[in-house]
């Protein structure tokens, strides 16, 4: 059986997934380091890909080229475009990339999610007790950080998530025959901003910019308190759904072209 690639954009995430299923050994495939781990019959590859579609587009392709995988799972956090609460299970059902111009529905490029795989993912979920929200998941090229481009963005896709990976991943697993599935915490919600803009760090010399809008708006370090505080939520949700998972009865989809 191949093994399930488990793909998060940051070390944060990374580490949530690596609470449940421990890694025993790299390899590096194409410049890319693989975390491997082994829970009963099924092998896990955890990959980090870095933050935004981009990133996570370049790592899929040359692990998923190397390597032949059963499933493929976009993880990690994302943010509630419906009403929740932090730590809630998101479940995709599809994904679509956010209009480069911003505008129109959802659909242009939608990708559904394995069916069979999402209904055992689910039934983990349930066997745990967790709130679980199933529905859409919508990828953005951005931080969306603003709680009005966030209801905007609800209102144009009717989505349940958003993320910034979930798109890219889907389309490289599309394209290499490998089911697909999401699985994510709510770290943030749709009504609430988060305390700057983040795209500000996302850039080469943006780190100066960030620490300068901070210093300039010092109320910013309250609410970077209030969202670590929610991310921990999300990561120790994150944990408890993969331990859930590691040890359940799943079945993985058998592999194809």
């Amino acid at each position: 059986m191949h093994p399930i690639a488990i793909f998060v954009a940051t070390r944060w995430e990374l580490q949530a997934v690596q609470r449940a299923i421990v890694t025993d050994r790299v390899t590096t495939v194409a410049g890319v380091r693989c975390q491997i781990g082994q829970h009963g019959q099924r092998a896990y590859w955890l990959i980090q890909t870095g933050v935004g579609p981009a990133a996570a587009s370049a790592v899929a392709e040359k692990v998923l080229q190397a390597q032949p995988m059963s499933l493929v799972i976009s993880t990690g956090f994302a943010c509630a475009l419906i009403p929740a609460q932090v730590g809630d299970l998101i479940v995709g059902t599809a994904v679509s990339s956010v209009p480069k111009d911003g505008v129109g529905a959802m659909g242009h490029d939608l990708m559904l999610c394995d069916e069979t795989v999402r209904s055992g993912l689910l039934a983990v979920a349930q066997d745990a007790g967790m709130v679980v929200r199933v529905g859409a998941i919508v990828s953005g090229p951005t931080v969306v950080w603003q709680s009005e481009e966030k209801r905007r963005l609800r209102r144009l896709t009717d989505a349940t998530g958003l993320d910034m990976e979930s798109a890219a991943l889907a389309s490289v697993a599309r394209k290499r025959g490998v089911p697909m599935a999401i699985v994510r915490t709510v770290s943030d919600l749709v009504d609430e901003d988060l305390p700057l803009d983040f795209n500000l760090f996302l850039r080469p010399t943006g780190w100066m910019k960030g620490l300068w809008a901070l210093i300039r708006h010092p109320a910013g370090f309250v609410g970077l308190n209030r969202l670590r505080t929610q991310s921990r939520v999300a990561g120790d949700r994150l944990t408890e759904w993969f331990q859930h998972y590691a040890t359940s009865d799943v079945e993985s989809p058998r592999w194809s072209r």
